[in-house]
């Protein structure tokens, strides 16, 4: 799976990366937050609930050799 996906600038939800994509199934993206959040290169802001949306950021780091 070598897809690259758009990361938004800022603050982002669930919601909005997957509008950002349209070329990419929903399971995709998801999968694609939940690799980037465990490689540290993603970073959740706000944890979500029924009534408040979770939030995101990308976060910039250095490149790793």
């Amino acid at each position: 799976m070598n897809e690259s996906i758009q990361w938004p600038s800022g603050e982002f939800t669930i919601e909005e990366l997957v509008s950002l994509n349209p070329a990419f199934p929903q399971a995709v993206v998801r999968k694609k937050l939940s690799e980037a959040m465990a490689a540290k290169t993603v970073i959740q802001t706000q944890k979500g609930d029924r009534k408040i949306k979770g939030k995101f950021q990308a976060v910039t780091t250095p490149a790793a050799n």
